[in-house]
């Protein structure tokens, strides 16, 4: 119909409502609103109230714009007249407990203006409401209902006028609605009784449920257990295993504790010899010091050493320098070191010093030999101490025989400055080395 948009709606009753939205709310205490919602209250034709009954809120969180939506007027009381046009909305806004009546209209069904299929409100505290075929809004500000209600025209499509009700329609109409609120009851009745068999049947599942769980953890707990049981006599017989080796073990510890314990008393036994053998040695070897030193007096008788004016001899044996032996005498200059070579043998021995170059004692035919010196051949290592063919040999003996001196000096920290001097180095030697007293 081309009228639709602009029609009234007519016979609108409170059981054809589906829906109410608030729209561009405006509160005039400023505070924010977390929560709003509304409440419907009967009134007579004439707007004087006769009795009011609130339904359950419905909440909202959209501030400025809720909208509620799916009325169930089923699940309303029976005292509650749903065939009524006319009813005052009031909306509410607040926080928590604190709430204010935002809008209170006063509507009247037969009134509102079709404004189409969906919401669409510019105006500020307008309530929407949606019925079966669209949505619709009042035409007029409802604080001036009063005086507008005289001028206000209501504009009807002609094609949709039809004849009134008679009475058994009426009646048959009321038959059926009381038939549709008895089944309303009636569905309602068993929509509890399943919602209660679902909550029945939900907490059962939930038992169910928990039973599996239950049922799920303890055959992994008993898988566990087992598992934890094997690896116990694992554990058990690997300890038993370990007892016994601690045991062969501790048998051991004992027989060495034991041969210890005899070790010792061994060791006790062998540190008293040690200690009793060390002062033995310790008295044997001052002892020898002693002998040695008398020793070493008496060879001071033996091969005495003096100095006659610048000269040296030994045994009444004038011994030059080791360059002064030209144009002297071969025989005394042999028997001289013949003594020397016997005097530094013998203190080497009293000391237990071996020589460097061992000491051949013949007399006045002594020799020396060089042990150390590898360009010489076994034949060649030999030197006599007396004068014979060749000079060389002889004067290397000499040089040979003050090595050993001067090695029995540096055992003693004396230095030799001139190996030259053969009976001053050994004389000094035996009277700051050696202590001797001539």
């Amino acid at each position: 119909s081309s009228l639709q948009p602009s029609y009234y709606i007519q016979k609108g009753r409170l059981r054809h409502l589906r829906s109410i939205a608030a729209r561009n709310i405006v509160n005039k205490n400023g505070s924010p609103l977390l929560d709003t919602y509304f409440t419907l209250h009967l009134c007579l034709e004439d707007w004087i109230s006769r009795g009011q009954y609130s339904t359950p809120s419905f909440s909202c969180l959209c501030m400025t714009n809720p909208t509620w939506r799916s009325l169930d007027f089923g699940m309303l009381p029976d005292l509650l007249d749903t065939s009524v046009s006319c009813f005052v909305v009031r909306i509410w806004g607040g926080w928590e407990e604190q709430f204010t009546l935002l809008i209170e209209w006063k509507v009247n069904l037969d009134g509102l203006r079709y404004t189409g299929q969906q919401i669409r409100s510019r105006n500020p505290n307008e309530i929407i409401f949606g019925l079966n075929d669209g949505y619709y809004a009042s035409d007029f500000d409802h604080k001036d209902h009063s005086e507008r209600k005289k001028n206000s025209l209501l504009l009807v499509d002609q094609s949709s006028v039809r004849n009134s009700y008679s009475v058994f329609s009426l009646l048959r109409l009321h038959t059926a609605q009381r038939a549709i609120k008895q089944t309303q009851v009636t569905v309602q009745k068993i929509g509890k009784e399943i919602e209660e068999k679902l909550r029945t049947t939900a907490a059962c599942n939930e038992r169910k449920k928990v039973r599996e769980c239950m049922q799920m953890r303890l055959g992994m707990l008993r898988g566990e257990l087992e598992r934890q049981r094997k690896v116990l006599g694992r554990e058990t017989d690997l300890r038993q295993k370990e007892r016994a080796q601690l045991q062969k073990k501790e048998e051991a510890f004992s027989t060495k504790h034991h041969s210890l314990g005899m070790e010792r008393e061994s060791l006790t036994e062998q540190h008293k010899e040690c200690t009793a053998k060390r002062e033995l040695f310790l008295k044997s070897n001052a002892q020898l010091t002693f002998r040695c030193r008398q020793l070493l007096s008496e060879l001071s008788y033996i091969y005495p050493i003096d100095a006659n004016q610048s000269d040296y001899v030994i045994c009444g044996v004038k011994l030059p320098n080791s360059e002064d032996f030209q144009a002297k005498d071969d025989g005394s200059v042999a028997v001289a070191l013949g003594y020397t070579a016997h005097l530094v043998l013998m203190i080497s021995c009293f000391l237990q010093i071996p020589l460097r170059y061992p000491v051949i004692h013949k007399g006045s035919r002594s020799s020396i030999k060089d042990t150390i010196t590898d360009k010489l051949s076994e034949k060649e290592r030999e030197f006599p101490l007396y004068p014979r063919g060749e000079r060389f040999q002889f004067e290397y003996g000499v040089y040979l025989i003050n090595k050993n001196i001067a090695q029995l000096r540096y055992q003693h920290g004396l230095s030799t400055p001139d190996l030259r001097q053969t009976l001053p180095n050994l004389k000094n030697f035996l009277e700051h080395g050696l202590l001797v007293r001539w």
